[in-house]
């Protein structure tokens, strides 16, 4: 009887948080498939889907053409381990994320910016953060 309860109970609680997963995807930094937006995006990168990162920009950066951005995007090096330390909401639908890097074992911090834009969370990118995130 108890290890019945144990497994209804368990699969009630998976049910429950697919439920929750599908009505927040995109919609915030942290509801990435069970990850945070910029891991999700090196994920995409490394598999050389850089079509597939472009709905998740925002910005001044943006203003040149998709194709060209697209190009920009598989140019760069984006493998290196990255690990999200802190999140603050700034406003209703804006965040402010804190990640790690370590590139030649050296650790380093930086902050993006997230803004809930056409409902799906994207990363605020102009020249400064290009340069942040890809140089």
């Amino acid at each position: 009887m108890f290890r019945y309860l144990i497994i209804c109970l368990f699969f009630f609680n998976s049910n429950l948080r697919c439920i929750a997963q599908e009505n927040c995807l995109y919609k915030n930094p942290l509801c990435f498939y069970n990850t945070d937006i910029l891991s999700y995006l090196q994920v995409i990168h490394k598999n050389q889907q850089y079509e597939n990162m472009v709905p998740f920009f925002y910005g001044p950066y943006l203003n040149n053409s998709h194709l060209d951005f697209v190009n920009k995007l598989s140019a760069v090096d984006f493998g290196y381990s990255l690990k999200r330390v802190g999140v603050k909401e700034i406003e209703k639908n804006k965040w402010s994320l804190t990640y790690q890097r370590t590139i030649m074992g050296t650790n380093e911090n930086f902050k993006i910016d997230c803004a809930l834009v056409n409902d799906t969370c994207r990363v605020f990118i102009d020249q400064k953060q290009w340069n942040k995130l890809f140089k």
